[in-house]
């Protein structure tokens, strides 16, 4: 079965709001996208959050995914282009199950910015973030649970982790990565650690109703302070 974020047939409009939360940010940014399919090859996306937004085109692959027709040019459309890609994501996760109710993957997630001084001269590679997929159905619904930290090393090396793009916090161009031991580690060695939980709820036609993504970063550095983002989508 197909899990994908928007209308699944010409004619159908469906409105999300996606909700961001960080813990050292005292107010959550929100924006509200609509998605409307109005013809055979029509496929709309509008910021409704900004009143003078134009509708951009859209396209969607044969998997589901929702990408811009075209190369963003403006802020309001690289918005869009980060939303569709937040949208994408627990679609994503369920077909990297190759129709199974249970899998796992690896995510590769932007390392915290260091404190250190001198700043080092070259950034920290990405963290690699193994993560355990099911899927469990439900009077035709579907909801989706994954969750991994970065210090699952074990699993590594069994073999059963597929490699992924990059989790849903830092939504960067990802890529797919393969494992490295010394990512996420200082200069004396430690490594950051990073938990991932995801919680998505899909009805019965295969459409994304809600999801939740958090991300929890603890730094290297002793002290540092922990970092939790939480991204909310919800379908209106």
């Amino acid at each position: 079965m197909l899990f994908f974020a928007g209308p699944a047939h010409v004619g159908q409009s469906i409105t999300y709001r996606v909700t961001t939360t960080v813990s050292a940010q005292a107010t959550p940014s929100a924006s509200t996208l609509l998605l409307n399919w109005a013809a055979p090859t029509r496929l709309y996306a509008r910021l409704l959050s900004n009143g003078t937004a134009t509708a951009v085109m859209v396209t969607r692959g044969d998997d589901g995914t929702l990408s811009l027709a075209t190369a963003p040019n403006d802020p309001t459309a690289a918005l869009v282009a980060t939303l569709l890609g937040q949208l994408n994501f627990a679609g994503r996760l369920a077909a990297s199950l190759d129709g199974s109710d249970h899998g796992q993957m690896s995510l590769s997630v932007p390392a915290p910015a260091t404190t250190a001084s001198p700043a080092p001269q070259k950034s920290s590679p990405p963290i690699d973030v193994p993560v355990d997929i099911n899927v469990v159905t439900n009077a035709g619904s579907a909801t989706l649970i994954a969750d991994g930290n970065s210090n699952q090393h074990s699993s590594e090396n069994s073999g059963g982790y597929r490699r992924g793009r990059g989790g849903m916090g830092g939504m960067g161009s990802g890529g797919w990565r393969s494992h490295q031991s010394d990512r996420g580690r200082d200069s004396s060695g430690k490594r950051a650690s990073v938990e991932i939980a995801v919680e998505a709820l899909f009805d019965p036609s295969g459409i994304l109703q809600h999801e939740t993504y958090r991300e929890t970063i603890t730094p290297a550095a002793k002290g540092a302070q922990t970092t939790e983002s939480t991204i909310t989508i919800d379908r209106m």
